[in-house]
């Protein structure tokens, strides 16, 4: 009965373990608003790429008056659900 125990948290923390591991490897987007210009530093897309590519095809954004500003996570989130692969 002693080793059963022992097995099982030696699973349990293998299993822990795994899951920070995993954890450590989701990329990290800090939670904030960004405008147009800072979409070049945060995700690599120029600005005029990002007005013939990106703009007006379901790009997330939040309108604020008369300025859209964009939520890193969401901006993230939409790009990793719409990449295409060249092969």
């Amino acid at each position: 009965m002693d080793e059963l125990v022992k097995s099982l948290a030696g699973l349990f923390k293998q299993a822990y373990e795994l899951g920070v591991e995993d954890g450590r490897k989701q990329p990290f987007v800090a939670t904030k608003m960004l405008k147009r210009k800072d979409l070049p530093e945060q995700f690599g897309i120029k600005v005029d790429a990002f007005d013939e590519y990106y703009r007006g095809k379901g790009f997330p954004y939040y309108q604020e008056g008369s300025q859209r500003k964009y939520y890193a996570p969401a901006v993230h989130e939409w790009l990793m659900n719409h990449q295409s692969f060249n092969n």
